[in-house]
């Protein structure tokens, strides 16, 4: 994808079991990025290998502008950057994408870097707003969050025209109980784990964990344990009291947890939730996502129950949006 004469952006959205690559380019101000192509990343015994057989698929563009994000903190910077992932065996490394590319400046993120620098370029159609419509604070801060594999949390700030992200790892905070059955499960799961993070629970697994977990406290057997899809149908379909109490569960403390980041940051921008679970809920239509406990919970801060009234709340609905962050990132100056 390029209009005459100029180069195409290259994006790749590197997972655990998916690598998404992508051309992007710039037209009547608006960036556009052509639909994904998917590699399994077990077919490929590395990103240059991967990333040299997309390349080929595309008729070898002219490549003017590289990003790549991946789930992990990058370590290293310039030619160093890398970003070791505990669930793929790929080296994601900035020097890779040099290598492959000839690009001498690549791109490398954080996966939620990558979606929170989509956010300015987002569109009533890519958001679903939870709850009543508020407006944000313009030039305020904004926070993004979601639950797909782990939780991934980000911050978007803005200085003089320039998006500026803060990466982090705000997924692994400690988890906090806001009522009895609340403390039940996370006392069960610290009997398990010892430390339990907002990921433990505000994930894929962690929606199996908090299944287990209310087995175990009804004196119930779990095994096999269901996976994360099979928990969600069982709730969506009606059958499960566990599986809905989970679900319920996992919306209560997503609340929670958007509502603490929102505090952190003083997002007053907004808050945006992507990962796979909660747009992937919605998109299959109502009856999982509780947008209304999630809201309350959201709120329910005691003295800030007013300043986060004020905040909206948005689901990000766009697939690609984590590969038009990188678009907007590969095409910005160093």
């Amino acid at each position: 994808m390029s209009l005459a004469g100029e180069a195409s952006l290259l994006v790749a959205d590197i997972g655990g079991t998916n690598a998404r690559f992508a051309l992007a380019a710039s037209r009547n101000g608006r960036i556009e990025v052509s639909p994904p192509i998917i590699f399994q990343t077990a077919d490929y015994a590395s990103l240059e290998l991967a990333l040299s057989r997309f390349l080929e698929e595309a008729g070898r563009p002219l490549i003017g502008g590289v990003a790549a994000c991946a789930a992990g903190p990058v370590q290293g910077t310039g030619a160093a950057a890398h970003i070791a992932m505990t669930n793929c065996p790929w080296d994601v490394t900035a020097a890779t994408l040099t290598r492959v590319t000839d690009i001498k400046h690549p791109r490398l993120m954080n996966d939620f870097a990558a979606l929170a620098l989509s956010i300015p370029a987002l569109t009533g159609p890519d958001l679903h707003a939870v709850g009543p419509a508020r407006d944000a604070v313009a030039g305020a801060p904004v926070g993004i969050l979601g639950a797909g594999t782990g939780l991934g949390v980000s911050t978007l700030v803005f200085d003089g025209g320039r998006d500026i992200v803060v990466a982090g790892e705000g997924g692994h905070v400690d988890l906090a109980a806001s009522n009895v059955r609340e403390a039940a499960v996370l006392a069960h799961l610290q009997s398990i784990y010892g430390h339990v993070s907002v990921e433990r629970v505000l994930s894929g697994p962690g929606l199996v964990a908090l299944y287990t977990a209310l087995a175990a406290l009804s004196g119930e057997e779990a095994t096999p344990a269901p996976s994360p899809v099979e928990v969600a149908a069982r709730a969506r379909a009606g059958t499960c009291v566990l599986a809905e109490e989970a679900v319920r569960l996992f919306c209560g403390w997503l609340g929670a947890v958007a509502g603490d980041l929102a505090l952190t940051v003083g997002a007053r921008g907004g808050i945006y939730i992507g990962g796979g679970i909660v747009p992937g809920w919605l998109a299959a239509g109502p009856g999982l996502f509780d947008e209304a406990l999630f809201r309350a919970r959201f709120e329910a801060k005691g003295r800030f129950d007013a300043y986060l009234s004020d905040i909206p709340v948005f689901v990000i609905r766009r697939a690609d949006a984590a590969l038009l962050g990188l678009a907007r990132a590969a095409r910005a100056p160093l």
